[in-house]
């Protein structure tokens, strides 16, 4: 019985401490890291913003997303004043939100064509795309950094 008791008293601040001391991994909310991603877009080429009526999310080929991230999206963009859509590029021509006469759409279509995520770290690669003149390349980090995630890199891969 002793020597149970001293087993015990010896292994549990042992297992007390050892999972005191791991860390917490970081949660992937996957509305959250796609709205960093996107909203990271934006201040790239800002002309293609210039006098936009939308911003239209082609969520397509996002991964791993339910209908609440993506509401969480679309309002993570409203601070951008305009009205904020989930479309792709078909479905805006078939509204009627582009230009005919300009070719011109009247918002940006934001895309994703490629992510990679791991335990701290979500890239995407995609573009914003105005007209066939009018689109730009993008790619995004987004890593976890002292306990939050945050865009660390946004640059254009291509301009057309």
């Amino acid at each position: 019985m002793k020597i149970a008791k001293l087993f015990l008293c010896l292994i549990l601040p042992s297992v007390m401490l050892a999972t005191a001391c791991t860390k917490t991994k970081p949660t992937k909310d996957m509305g959250e890291l796609y709205s960093l991603a996107l909203d990271a877009y934006m201040p790239i080429d800002e002309g293609l913003n210039g006098n936009m009526k939308y911003i239209a999310i082609d969520m397509s080929t996002f991964k791993d997303l339910d209908n609440t991230d993506k509401k969480q999206i679309l309002l993570y963009l409203n601070k951008y004043n305009v009205e904020v859509i989930e479309a792709t590029y078909d479905q805006l021509k078939s509204k009627g939100l582009f230009n005919p006469q300009t070719k011109v759409f009247d918002g940006v279509l934001l895309r994703v064509e490629k992510t990679e995520i791991s335990n701290k770290k979500f890239v995407v690669e995609g573009s914003k795309f105005r007209s066939g003149d009018g689109a730009i390349g993008t790619k995004v980090i987004v890593e976890y950094i002292n306990g939050k995630w945050q865009v660390t890199k946004a640059d254009g891969t291509w301009i057309s």
